[in-house]
């Protein structure tokens, strides 16, 4: 996929190639019987559920117009959130997400656990006194001493979008002005990704796909040495060969001073395999092997569709999903945990999400595992889970969320859920689906997934890196659409 820049600007005078509406399976809803297997009974985690919270209302830079025009976007709609949360203070939450037509990005700071936020527009575009016309696909990491990155996209045209980074050193309050990882000739650059080595903030690892020859999109890495002051000329470190793609990098730091990337390499239009690959640096960055592990991955897809199957399952719709693995460490131990769609635990009728662990550094991987707890007596296209995302507390427990269709029903418009489950990792394996549980609805209620962003299928974002450990609790960040039907980013504490 090329970067948001182009994918935007082509699709002004296209439309999206659909399947024919699909025969609705069965009018009614099924009773429901919410699983409750984690450690934590639901009725505690739901009398310790914080309020849902708009974080994107109002528009922060108000009607200010960057001039790019995108069908179907208003200058208030929001889409693509990341959420971290500072390893020095637990309480100091950040979430950032693109604000309109690609008018800027916004970062929205909590230093009470979620609890409470503050709206602060990054330094990118002329829309808050940075110098590029539009930006977007945000990415956030803190560093072990509290400094705190942002990557994203930005340019002043479609055709030279670069990688910026701005830091902050006061949580998010205050960004630097833009430093540039690539100029528009220097391997275009598309979804970028940005991990600070949690054992030494010096190093800071920026990731993204370049264009390559021969129809592909190679693996592409830079990197700090100072703390972001300078950045390593980029360059490839993988190539996932002709009419593929590698990207969504994201690295950690292991206990044995290593680093291992995890890279997302797939097939255009679904050619099969996809799945991750694992590459390993010794040298925190400089060099890098080839791949040494990783796992497969089975979503249930469309043959020349380049997204996941999931779809309205009343229009035949698609939704907007890439299907891209969202991964997390224990910091306790350096076991790796990965979260992705995938079909095969419904014999590939509809995709469920899926769990994998690695205890050897990511060479080797669980048995993937069913953990969304959508409910299986419904019709089966409201069975969907979709964008799942995932995080781990210090003590070990890990937490995923992801979207469904459960409450669909015969009467217009597509209900659609935010849920978190959990499994408490220090006591029992995650390996087991029975251990997962205690299922959260995030949302207060259903909203219409239908008035969503119409770009390609129904956009709420490459990604919805909605989840972050927080003290004792977590925070999802998640995009919704609000009873204004303006598509909007919405925040709950989940825990004390």
């Amino acid at each position: 996929m090329n970067n948001k820049f182009d994918e935007l600007t082509k699709s002004l005078a296209q439309s999206v190639t659909r399947r024919a509406a699909l025969k609705r399976l069965s009018a009614g809803l099924a009773a429901i019987a919410l699983a409750c297997l984690g450690a934590m009974p639901t009725a505690t985690l739901a009398s310790t559920l914080g309020p849902l919270i708009e974080l994107s209302q109002p528009n922060p830079v108000g009607t200010c117009d960057d001039g790019f025009r995108i069908p179907g976007i208003t200058l208030n709609d929001t889409f693509e959130p990341y959420v971290t949360v500072n390893p020095r203070n637990p309480n100091n939450v950040v979430a950032t997400w693109t604000l309109g037509p690609i008018q800027n990005v916004v970062a929205g700071v909590s230093f009470n656990g979620g609890r409470t936020w503050q709206q602060i527009p990054l330094p990118l575009t002329l829309c808050s006194g940075g110098p590029y016309v539009g930006a977007g696909d945000p990415w956030l990491s803190f560093a072990p001493n509290g400094d705190l990155y942002a990557i994203n996209l930005a340019g002043s045209s479609p055709s030279t979008a670069i990688s910026t980074v701005v830091k902050s050193t006061d949580g998010g309050l205050h960004w630097s002005v833009p430093a540039l990882l690539t100029s528009s000739t220097d391997l275009t650059p598309g979804r970028p990704t940005i991990t600070v080595d949690s054992t030494n903030a010096r190093f800071v690892y920026a990731f993204w796909h370049g264009e390559g020859l021969n129809n592909t999109l190679p693996a592409v890495f830079s990197r700090s040495t100072n703390g972001g002051v300078t950045w390593e000329p980029p360059h490839r470190i993988y190539e996932p060969g002709s009419n593929r793609g590698a990207d969504f990098g994201q690295a950690f730091a292991l206990p044995d001073g290593s680093v291992v990337a995890l890279l997302y390499d797939f097939g255009f239009k679904n050619t099969k395999p996809q799945g991750v690959q694992v590459l390993r640096s010794t040298d925190h960055g400089q060099t890098w092997s080839g791949p040494i592990g990783g796992f497969a991955m089975l979503p249930l897809s469309f043959e020349n569709w380049g997204f996941s199957s999931i779809i309205d399952p009343e229009t035949g719709i698609y939704v907007h999903d890439p299907t891209d693995p969202m991964l997390a460490m224990d910091s306790r131990n350096g076991d790796l945990y990965a979260v992705w769609e995938d079909g095969r635990f419904s014999n590939f009728q509809y995709n469920d999400i899926a769990f994998s662990r690695s205890v050897d550094g990511g060479v080797t991987w669980s048995t993937p595992v069913r953990v969304n707890q959508t409910p299986v007596g419904i019709p089966l296209l409201n069975r969907q889970a979709f964008l799942p995302a995932i995080a781990v507390q210090d003590n070990g427990t890990i937490g995923v969320s992801y979207y469904d269709f459960r409450f669909n029903e015969a009467n217009p418009g597509l209900p659609t859920d935010y849920w978190m489950v959990r499994c408490d990792a220090s006591n029992v394996s995650p390996t087991d689906s029975a251990n997962w549980g205690g299922e959260i609805r995030v949302t207060e209620a259903s909203f219409d997934l239908e008035h969503s962003i119409n770009f390609q299928g129904y956009f709420l974002g490459d990604y919805v890196g909605g989840l972050a450990p927080s003290g004792k609790g977590f925070v999802a960040v998640f995009t919704g659409v609000n009873g204004n039907n303006i598509q909007s980013i919405f925040a709950r504490r989940i825990g004390d």
